[in-house]
C-alpha cells in the first residue's frame, strides 16, 4: 500500500479520523505532465480530468507493482510534485484504476486479502479496526458488476446516525475500492450527476439556468470554512446572472455540534429559504462563542426571532428522514473525490479557492470567458 499523503496544511479540515487519512489523498491540483512511464492513454486523460489545476504542480506516473489488481484491470501510481516551495500541499500519491470496461478509479485501494475473516464483510471490519480505529459494519451485494465487482457499503456510526460509505470489492475479496468507478471519459460530468439529488434539497442562490455551479462543502463549526464564508458574495455580485451557487452540508464527524447546525439549517431553509443565508451569516459570526451546549438556545432563538413556525421547525428537527439525508449526502461526499472542508466544485472540477477566494474567482471567470475582477474587488 502506499504511504498515507502529506499532513493537511493549515486552513483546511480533514472529513475524516487522523487515521482516515490513508483512504485517499486530499483534493490534488495537477496542471503539467512529465510522465517517468507510459499508461494508457485512457487513464492519462482521466486522470487529468480528476484533478484539478494547481500553478507549478507536476503529474508523472511510476509502475504499479505493489498491489496486485483483478484480472483485466491496468493501473500506474500517480505522483503529484510542485516545485514551488510555499505550493507543496499539492504533493501527493495515489493509485490510478482502469476496469475493463472503462470504468476510472482514484485514491487508494484497501488491501485487505491478509485481514482476519473468512467473509469479505469480516475482512472489512478488520480492517478499519485495525487502520481507521473504528470497526465499521459492512455490507456486499454479491451481485456482479460488469467489471466483476461486488459493490460494498461500510457503515459509520456516529452520534448522529448511520454515515454510509460506498466503495467495491473484487470477488476474492482482495481488494477494496473505496468510492466510485466512473466513466473514464466522462470523469467529470459523472461527479458532478451523483450530487444533483443532494443539491435538489441544498440551499442555492444565483441563476436559475446558470453557466457555471459551484458547490461549497462546508460545516458551520470549522473555521476555515467561516474564513471561506464570503469568498462567493463577490462572484454572486458580479455574476449572479451566470453562476449559480450552492451550499452542501458536510458536518464533520469530530464537531460536536455541526450536524446540529446542519439540521436546524435545513429546518430553517425549509420554512424560509432567504433566511437560511442570514443564519449561514450569523453562525458564523457566533462560531468562536458556540459550543454544543449553548448552539441550541441559540438556534431556537433566532428561529423565534424570525418568526418560524416553532411546531414545524421542532419537527424537522427530529425528522429521521431529515437526519438520514444529511448522513447519506456527507457519506457521498466522501466517496466522491471531496476530502476536506471546505471544498469547491465547479462545474464538476474540484477547485483550490486560494487566498482570499481569488484562486475561486479566477477560475470562475475562465469558465465565462472574461477578465479577473480588480483586486480590491476579488476580497
Amino acid at each position: 500500500m502506499p504511504p498515507p499523503p502529506p499532513p493537511v496544511p493549515l486552513g483546511v479540515k480533514r472529513l475524516f479520523a487522523p487515521a482516515l487519512a490513508l483512504l485517499v489523498c486530499a483534493p490534488l491540483f495537477a496542471a503539467d505532465v512529465a510522465p517517468k512511464y507510459s499508461v494508457d492513454p485512457r487513464l492519462d486523460k482521466a486522470v487529468h480530468d480528476a484533478v484539478p489545476a494547481c500553478p507549478g504542480a507536476v503529474v508523472s506516473y511510476e509502475e504499479l507493482t505493489q498491489l496486485p489488481l483483478p484480472t483485466g484491470f491496468k493501473g500506474a501510481m500517480v505522483l503529484i510534485k510542485n516545485e514551488k516551495a510555499e505550493s507543496h500541499r499539492c504533493d501527493g500519491q495515489f493509485i490510478a484504476v482502469l476496469s475493463p470496461t472503462g470504468g476510472f478509479f482514484l485514491g487508494n485501494p484497501w488491501p485487505i486479502g491478509r485481514e482476519e475473516g473468512k467473509t469479505i464483510e469480516e475482512r472489512l471490519r478488520s480492517f478499519t479496526g485495525r487502520n481507521l480505529g473504528e470497526y465499521m459494519d459492512a455490507t456486499v451485494d454479491r451481485t456482479r458488476t460488469a467489471d466483476g465487482l461486488f459493490k460494498a457499503t461500510l457503515t459509520q456510526t456516529t452520534e448522529s446516525g448511520k454515515l454510509p460509505m460506498d466503495g467495491y470489492v473484487d470477488a476474492d475479496g482482495r481488494i477494496f475500492f473505496f468510492g466510485q468507478f466512473r466513466p473514464a471519459g466522462d470523469v467529470r460530468a459523472s461527479r458532478l450527476k451523483i450530487f444533483e439529488p443532494f443539491i435538489a434539497h441544498s440551499p442555492s442562490k444565483g441563476a436559475t439556468s446558470p453557466a457555471v455551479t459551484v458547490i461549497e462543502f462546508s460545516d458551520f463549526q470549522c473555521p476555515s470554512c467561516q474564513r471561506a464564508s464570503g469568498y462567493m458574495e463577490p462572484i454572486l455580485a458580479r455574476h449572479g446572472d451566470k453562476v449559480r451557487y450552492v451550499r452542501y452540508d458536510l458536518p464533520l464527524t469530530g464537531h460536536s455540534w455541526a450536524f446540529a447546525a446542519a439540521l436546524a439549517g435545513r429546518a430553517i431553509f425549509n420554512q424560509k429559504p432567504e433566511l437560511f443565508w442570514d443564519y449561514k451569516k450569523q453562525i458564523y459570526a457566533a462560531q468562536d462563542s458556540m459550543n454544543a451546549l449553548t448552539f441550541w438556545d441559540w438556534a431556537r432563538g433566532f428561529a423565534s426571532d424570525h418568526e418560524l413556525d416553532l411546531a414545524r421547525y421542532d419537527a424537522d428537527l427530529q425528522s429521521a428522514a431529515i437526519k438520514a439525508e444529511l448522513l447519506k449526502g456527507a457519506g457521498t461526499a466522501f466517496t466522491n473525490d471531496i476530502r476536506a472542508t471546505p471544498s469547491y466544485l465547479v462545474n464538476g472540477t474540484l477547485v483550490e479557492p486560494g487566498t482570499d477566494g481569488k484562486g475561486l474567482a479566477e477560475y470562475v471567470e475562465k469558465l465565462l470567458g472574461e477578465a479577473p475582477a480588480p483586486a480590491a474587488a476579488a476580497k
